[in-house]
């Protein structure tokens, strides 16, 4: 961890803790909407990368059964409280989604939120999600992504390299949805966000719908 966050968790009672303070205003703010109807109607064996501390969990459906994966055993603990109470059947595992141990076309649908951002080899991560998928799957993503306005985009590769040191690997500037066309995603649609608080910095947000 960074010096900040190692003092933003002491301050706030942990990395978890952290990111949970920094959530919810954003979630207050449209993106618990956004995990509402990107899970809300998934169905039969899901799996979400990186779900952080479960915050999409509340959003399934009875109809799922979801293998979470998670790196960090912090944001596991409180997902593992999350899933405890979902309506989906829930299990919530160690996993790096750059190499998982899941046999191909295993699940029926997948979920990313706000997640391709801080995997180190983002590519790798897409390629092994389009791998454990069936052909044909529903596979839904939230990210933030690089600007589109060219001046918006400069600002973002100037700023990286604080910003991915003090938030431990996140990137403003990666243009996620190429990365998933690129991994061999076929894209049905994207729809843009512009979810703003107040002092906060403008991520342009992308809600994408795909499948292998």
């Amino acid at each position: 961890m960074s010096f900040f966050t190692q003092w933003m968790a002491r301050r706030y009672g942990g990395m978890a803790a952290f990111y949970e303070e920094l959530a919810a205003p954003l979630e207050r703010a449209g993106v618990a909407a956004v995990r509402a109807r990107l899970a809300g109607d998934l169905t039969g064996k899901v799996l979400e990368l990186g779900c952080g501390t479960g915050l999409n969990f509340a959003h399934y459906g009875a109809g799922a059964e979801v293998t979470a994966i998670e790196p960090l055993d912090e944001f596991r603990e409180f997902a593992a409280q999350r899933a405890a109470v979902a309506a989906a059947r829930i299990h919530v595992l160690a996993g790096d989604a750059q190499a998982m141990p899941f046999a191909d076309h295993r699940f029926d649908a997948g979920l990313a939120t706000l997640v391709f951002c801080s995997i180190p080899a983002a590519s790798r991560g897409l390629q092994e999600l389009r791998r454990v998928l069936r052909p044909g799957a529903p596979v839904r993503f939230f990210e933030h992504v690089r600007s589109e306005r060219p001046f918006g985009a400069l600002l973002q590769e100037i700023s990286n390299p604080l910003w991915r040191w003090m938030m431990d690997g996140c990137n403003l500037n990666r243009d996620t949805v190429a990365a998933i066309r690129a991994a061999g995603f076929t894209i049905e649609h994207v729809q843009a966000h512009d979810i703003r608080l107040p002092g906060a910095p403008n991520f342009p947000l992308r809600e994408i719908y795909a499948y292998p």
